[in-house]
């Protein structure tokens, strides 16, 4: 499979009008298809919400005599922050050796934190916030009409695209803005805030729909945990030294989260 750009631009909600003799053409296609991806993700991100919706629980695994420590990502489901559903649908590991020595000196260092510096009890060392990405893939070939000036007879396409998903560790560093979900204000027993926050969500998504395509993808990626190395500063300069006497911290419970009906239903004990 290759990565490919996604088709689907944020556009209106328009889809072709079919009638008889209408010559149709590849775009009509990719409009109807565009149409009704675009109505559901809208769906979701303003009714549903945006985060893990099941599974993509985050495990470190200590190294062993066979394997490397690393991350292992559970297969899941999620909701994007532009609604789409993103699936693993088989769990991922993503080996920490590789990924710190690819690092650059002076990265790692602006990712380490002092010992309780990000939350009470956290070790000192290097942090990074795992995300989940929308991946659009393209499978198999067929063959097609080149529509190029060169207008080639053996040319081929994608037979079909595939909506994939990629993981990215990316180092917080010292300094960068907060990628946690903003905490809300209680709402419970208070319609005047319950109206403002109903008001502010449309203003927060035309916000992230006006933003140019490669920042429009960056931000809607989904935080799965913050995960923090444990190492120690070096006083020279330098990266940060790994301590491999201590385990790796993973805090799942920083995410968000769509809460299903089923599990609201469970949660408040409602018998129905």
């Amino acid at each position: 499979m290759n990565k490919i750009e996604d088709p689907m631009p944020v556009l209106p909600a328009e889809r072709p009008n079919y009638a008889e003799g209408v010559m149709l053409a590849a775009e009509d296609f990719r409009s109807e298809q565009n149409y009704h991806r675009g109505r559901l993700a809208r769906a979701l991100a303003l009714t549903a919400g945006y985060g893990t919706v099941a599974g993509l629980e985050v495990v470190y695994q200590a190294p062993g005599e066979d394997s490397p420590a690393r991350l292992r990502v559970a297969p899941g489901l999620a909701i994007d922050r532009l609604g789409r559903l993103v699936e693993l649908e088989r769990a991922h590991c993503l080996e920490l050796g590789p990924w710190y020595a690819g690092q650059e000196d002076d990265v790692l260092a602006r990712a380490w934190h002092e010992a309780g510096a990000l939350w009470e009890g956290a070790p000192a060392g290097v942090v990074a916030d795992l995300y989940l990405r929308f991946e659009l893939c393209g499978v198999g070939k067929t063959p097609a009409f080149d529509s190029s000036a060169a207008g080639s007879f053996n040319s081929v396409v994608d037979a079909r695209l595939r909506d994939g998903a990629a993981l990215e560790l990316v180092p917080f560093k010292r300094g960068d803005p907060s990628p946690l979900p903003p905490s809300e204000a209680d709402l419970e027993q208070d319609p005047v805030r319950l109206r403002e926050a109903i008001f502010a969500a449309w203003e927060a998504d035309r916000r992230l729909r006006d933003l140019e395509p490669v920042a429009r993808e960056r931000a809607a990626g989904l935080l799965l945990a913050r995960v923090l190395i444990p190492a120690d500063a070096e006083m020279a300069e330098g990266p940060p030294v790994r301590r491999f006497d201590a385990a790796v911290v993973v805090r799942n419970d920083l995410r968000p989260f769509v809460v299903s009906a089923m599990l609201l239903r469970r949660w408040l004990d409602i018998g129905v």
